[in-house]
């Protein structure tokens, strides 16, 4: 039975896998800085960032880190973001993956467009020395 749930997860991702497609004629860039990290139980992160993002305005976000991985070198987050453009707001929701690459954070996620009912894809690189987070962002078709 175990044999048969592996086998049957894996072929499922990647029948699913070959659909995700970008639309990367609409992708943006956005530089986001981190303005707060910090953690109530040593284990899990809360990072604050806030910057221009893209289409989406002046943007700002809660991000949580979550450290389940014993070696810290990889694992999830989740995630809470506000932006407004004039007077239109949007807010959504975000997750996805971390993973350690030398001194940044490399991270994979979907970012859910609530107002807009847009999915974004989104590929991160956060430099928690120098305080910034840049991604590339671009809607499922």
């Amino acid at each position: 039975m175990k044999n048969f749930l592996i086998l049957f997860i894996l072929l499922s991702t990647f029948g699913f896998s070959q659909e995700l497609d970008w639309d990367k004629s609409k992708s943006f860039d956005v530089i986001l800085n981190i303005d707060k990290v910090y953690t109530s139980d040593g284990v899990n992160w809360e990072v604050t960032i806030s910057g221009q993002a893209g289409p989406y305005g002046m943007g700002y976000g809660t991000i949580t880190f979550k450290n389940f991985a014993t070696d810290l070198q990889q694992s999830d987050y989740n995630g809470y973001f506000w932006t407004q453009v004039g007077d239109k707001i949007f807010r959504g929701s975000t997750n996805g993956l971390w993973k350690k690459e030398g001194k940044t954070y490399k991270t994979y996620a979907y970012d859910n467009d609530i107002v807009g009912g847009i999915i974004n894809l989104a590929v991160g690189n956060w430099d928690f020395v120098a305080k910034k987070a840049s991604f590339t962002v671009a809607p499922l078709k």
